[in-house]
């Protein structure tokens, strides 16, 4: 009669074989995809270094230039790991470092971590994802964000399962990352360049007390990012500034007081000091 430790050996033998068919034609189609997503995304960053060639960097003085150098972008990103995220059917995923390189225009982006099945049959693997920054927004608290897009997730050196087992433990685990990829992009940390946008411009008023007086007055400021430019090792990106209406501001502190009543002259009621 066959020992426990054989049994149990045998029966995830088996659950990750039947796992791992059709996975020669899915491996396939996933390099298939992964490429496309890859190259539309270096068409799209060689459109734009075209499109600076023939206009220029900025269009007018309502673009500004912010620029940081992929050191600071790397910095950032490792402050924010290591994050863990227990996924759907027993899969738990804890991500631990971060690398960037810029190239064709793109600023690529390597998460790395490893990923790992907490249920019988039991197995874990290095795990890479491969992606880019894109998205770059300005958010409610008026700070310049950037989000990371997954193109491509491998997995390696597989620990858990014997050796014969490997590459089917292999593919086990990447079906189960395949079906929970929206959560695990949801779980990537977003990139919060270190600039903050002021949410309005302010005018004061001005009260010298003579004939002229002019209202204090603001305005409210919308940003959008228009280009990115990865270029060796520097991140630039340009911002738009769009203002809206002018609008009064009452109740200005900064308007200058009225003059002061002559000796023994009431003040106006409702004058602001008069007692």
């Amino acid at each position: 009669m066959a020992s426990r430790p054989a049994i149990v050996i045998a029966a995830a033998g088996a659950l990750l074989s039947g796992a791992s068919g059709c996975a020669g034609s899915d491996d396939l189609a996933q390099a298939l995809v992964t490429e496309r997503n890859q190259l539309r995304r270096e068409v799209a960053g060689l459109q734009v270094l075209d499109s600076i060639a023939r206009t220029g960097l900025l269009a007018d003085d309502r673009e500004v230039l912010v620029s940081v150098r992929d050191t600071l972008l790397e910095t950032l990103l490792a402050a924010t790991l290591p994050i863990t995220r227990d996924l759907r059917g027993g899969v738990r995923v804890e991500l631990t470092g971060t690398t960037m390189a810029f190239r064709s225009n793109v600023a690529r982006v390597d998460v790395t971590g490893t990923v790992q099945r907490t249920v019988f049959p039991r197995a874990a693997a290095r795990l890479t994802l491969s992606g880019a920054l894109q998205e770059f927004l300005v958010d409610s608290t008026r700070r310049l964000h950037a989000r990371i897009a997954i193109d491509d997730m491998r997995l390696s050196t597989p620990t858990g399962v014997p050796g014969a087992l490997g590459g089917s433990a292999l593919r086990l685990l990447q079906g189960m990352l395949d079906r929970a990829l929206p959560e695990l992009a949801a779980s990537l940390p977003d990139v919060a360049l270190p600039v903050q946008v002021a949410g309005e411009l302010g005018l004061p008023a001005i009260a010298s007390g003579g004939a002229i007086s002019i209202a204090a007055v603001r305005t409210p400021l919308r940003l959008s990012a228009t280009k990115v430019i990865a270029f060796r090792d520097r991140l630039t990106v340009v911002l738009r500034l769009e203002r809206g209406r002018l609008e009064r501001v009452d109740g200005d502190s900064t308007a200058a007081p009225p003059a002061a009543a002559a000796p023994g002259t009431p003040g106006t009621p409702g004058t602001p000091g008069t007692p």
